[in-house]
């Protein structure tokens, strides 16, 4: 029986090898490793090719699935990807009727370049812990083959494609900001404005045509302005400036000082880098951000909070300085503490308040800061005053510091908690002021919030809760309240946001946008 199962099985052997596959059969994938050095993802590239040697022609003709494929690749540009990024150029040379060989490297290229596409569109273009190491928030996963296998069974391949784009108003506008900021590339971009002394309005100066030049082309309510002496600076280009000052982060005083001269130089060609960036953070995004959900924005200093994707708070906030910089990620406001204590962490403690007290021997007593030592393993408090501060440095400073709930306090009134592994919280501040600042990178990494009581009531949800609220506020009494549900947070990096029609752009701070731009150039190889 043995023999005769030998035999069977290499009478089978010859026949395959003397009887080769009909050409109408179906062909290995065997035959894509011609293109190795082409594709981007020959594996994902195989799995279309088990059964069937073409995707997208009939008969060496495109079919429409074919050219809705090539219309989505085509539309790349608009969300700030380089279309020969995925072969599109390429794809357009090839004549697939002239020949099978052309057909089939039509076929196969155009496969590879929707997976590809496809992917960096639902989730972006680039590893964003790679690009941004200070980004922790997750990167969706997105099988690009199953979603390609599925959208192809649909009569309306384009309905399908459109799906990944994100649906947000505020991606849509960066998209139509990112169009018309290319336009003024295309067009030349505006020009350069001279290094000018301190201008104010009613100044006269020679360069005031070139900055209201400049103005009008970026700006379509300053196209119009009107002037009898065209050298002076006066009101019509005062009011563009402030608008100019409002959209770029800068102080509002319409005078045009050395900030405003650097802002005005930036080319248009950066300005759509600064986009590109900004549309590439986007991706990394989770789709849905829940129904109700707060954001900060670190580059531009400020707080959303959402609900029902309706904008219900708004305010600015303190981040962390360029060397204690705040990094991007994603927790859930679980409590928050009334009238909290503040134990200084021990970098801030001997970087920041040791030197302060070694020069001023009153400030721990004037501060409501106490002083803890541990003794036998039991926590002693100790009087500042009997203390040698002078001896002491980050080598050898062994106390903890904690500062009492009061008008002193550090954290204000009110901090609220999330898990994080920063141990970064929002909170109070007893230092009104410095929300006036335009570049509020002031912290040690955690955020202050400017409206701390609105934004404990948002976070409550519980109208009986803020009279609570103020209650203990007013008693001084340290105490914790809990959130009736979780409150997500998300802590984001975007230069460039929308605000009504208006295009805000900050500054990059913490130079994080400058890798994702230079990474954003170059071919993906996987």
């Amino acid at each position: 029986m043995l023999k005769v199962k030998t035999l069977l099985a290499i009478l089978c052997l010859l026949t395959s090898l003397y009887f080769p596959v009909q050409a109408t059969m179906p062909q290995s994938p065997d035959f894509l490793q011609q293109y190795d050095s082409e594709l981007q993802n020959l594996n994902a590239v195989s799995i279309f090719y088990k059964n069937s040697n073409s995707l997208w022609l009939n008969k060496q003709q495109l079919t429409n699935q074919a050219y809705d494929a090539l219309d989505f690749i085509a539309s790349a540009p608009r969300h700030g990807l380089n279309a020969e990024h995925y072969h599109l150029s390429t794809l357009r040379k090839i004549d697939p009727s002239e020949n099978i060989e052309a057909s089939q490297h039509f076929d196969v290229l155009l496969t590879d370049s929707l997976l590809v596409f496809i992917h960096d569109l639902a989730v972006g273009r680039l590893e964003a812990h790679v690009a941004d190491p200070d980004w922790f928030i997750p990167q969706a996963e997105f099988d690009a083959v199953a979603f390609l296998q599925q959208a192809l069974l649909s009569p309306h391949l384009k309905t399908q494609l459109n799906t990944l784009i994100p649906t947000s108003r505020e991606y849509s506008k960066l998209t139509d900001a990112l169009a018309r900021y290319q336009d003024f590339v295309d067009q030349g971009g505006w020009p350069i404005i001279p290094e000018v002394s301190l201008l104010r309005p009613g100044d006269q100066n020679k360069n005031i045509p070139i900055i209201r030049a400049r103005l009008a082309i970026e700006d379509r309510q300053s196209r119009d302005i009107a002037t009898e002496n065209l050298e002076q600076y006066d009101q019509s280009t005062e009011q563009a400036v402030r608008l100019f000052q409002k959209n770029h982060g800068l102080k509002i005083d319409g005078v045009i000082g050395s900030e405003t001269h650097t802002e005005l130089n930036v080319s248009a060609q950066d300005r759509v880098q600064q986009i590109k960036a900004t549309l590439e953070r986007k991706r990394w995004m989770p789709a849905d951000l829940g129904s109700r959900y707060v954001q900060v924005n670190l580059a531009s200093y400020t707080l959303s909070a959402v609900e029902n994707n309706s904008e219900k708070l708004a305010m600015r906030v303190i981040v962390g300085k360029k060397y204690r910089q705040t990094p991007s990620f994603v927790s859930q406001i679980s409590q928050l503490v009334v009238n909290p204590y503040w134990t200084v962490p021990y970098k801030l403690a001997v970087l920041d308040l040791l030197p302060k007290q070694q020069v001023d021997i009153d400030y721990f007593h004037l501060n409501e800061i106490r002083i803890f030592a541990n003794v036998n393993g039991r926590r002693v408090e100790l009087d500042p005053y009997l203390i040698d501060w002078q001896s002491l440095n980050k080598k050898n400073f062994p106390y903890t510091l904690r500062q009492e709930p009061g008008a002193h306090n550090a954290l204000g009134v009110v901090k609220f908690l999330f898990p994080n592994p920063w141990s970064i919280y929002l909170h109070d501040s007893p230092h009104k002021e410095l929300f006036n600042e335009t570049k509020r990178n002031l912290s040690s990494g955690c955020i202050r919030v400017e409206d701390p009581l609105g934004f404990a009531n948002f976070s409550l949800e519980d109208s009986k809760a803020h009279q609570n609220l103020l209650d203990i506020i007013h008693s001084k009494e340290n105490k914790g309240m809990k959130l009736a549900e979780p409150l997500s947070i998300y802590v984001v990096y975007f230069t460039v946001s929308i605000d009504g029609d208006e295009v805000l752009f900050s500054p990059d701070s913490y130079q994080r946008d400058k890798n994702i731009i230079k990474e954003l150039k170059i071919p993906k190889l996987l």
